[in-house]
């Protein structure tokens, strides 16, 4: 079935509404008008999930939960006006910060693509020195970039160039503070395609050397933490 109107219809009321009670009273229509939608996604998406890493997590719990953070309500909206699913490794901690594939919706749009919600210092750090080095891997993820027409590059930007002697094609990538790769569109009907969630896959198919460049990245992070360090 995918996203209809009626999707973004329930998101926009629900949200307006701003109550608990008619939301319990409207669950089903939640349940069929978006968490539906979002499970029948992800079982699209798994088989290619788990062909590009046999660790990501593709189930229906990868989506984001429709009430707030209540930390973060004190008396506002309680609920979202928008929700999104987010694949990556089974996290050790709430706070580990690992490359993710992601989807999501709005009443602006939606957009999917592959990155971090917040990218460490250290995984920066790991891309700068594989990019600066000609790795093979940073070519590969590069190279898989450059052939797609889909999806920008995207991640906070220094406001001035750190490396004025590096080559101008690698200047996009080594100046972030973050990245990730990202397409967004404000058009309902591309949203309401029924061919959609394929497309989503096989573009994520197109990208996975982007999100194994991710991965080598943190796994030379982690190998980098696991050495032992000198005591002199």
């Amino acid at each position: 079935m995918g996203f209809t109107e009626k999707t973004l219809g329930f998101i926009s009321e629900n949200y307006m509404r701003n109550d608990r009670e008619w939301f319990k009273e409207h669950k089903g229509d939640y349940e069929a008008l978006v968490l539906a939608p979002f499970a029948e996604l992800l079982e699209t998406l798994a088989p290619v999930m788990e062909k590009i890493d046999d660790k990501l997590v593709c189930t229906p719990k990868c989506v984001s939960r429709i009430y707030r953070d209540a930390r973060y309500v004190k008396g506002g909206a309680v609920f979202r006006d928008s929700l999104w699913c987010s694949v990556h490794r089974k996290k050790a901690s709430a706070y580990d910060l690992l490359p993710e594939f992601y989807f999501y919706i709005s009443l602006e749009g939606f957009g999917y693509g592959c990155g971090y919600y917040r990218t460490g210092t250290a995984s920066m750090e790991q891309l700068r020195k594989m990019a600066l080095s000609g790795d093979k891997v940073f070519t590969a993820a590069k190279r898989a970039f450059e052939k797609q027409d889909r999806f920008y590059l995207g991640g906070e930007m220094y406001k001035k160039n750190r490396f004025p002697d590096c080559a101008p094609d690698l200047l996009d990538w080594v100046n972030r503070k973050s990245i990730c790769v990202c397409y967004d569109s404000a058009d309902s009907g591309e949203l309401f395609d029924e061919k959609l969630f394929e497309r989503v896959a096989r573009d994520m198919q197109g990208i996975a050397p982007i999100y194994r460049l991710y991965a080598e990245m943190e796994e030379r992070v982690l190998a980098e933490s696991e050495k032992p360090h000198s005591t002199k």
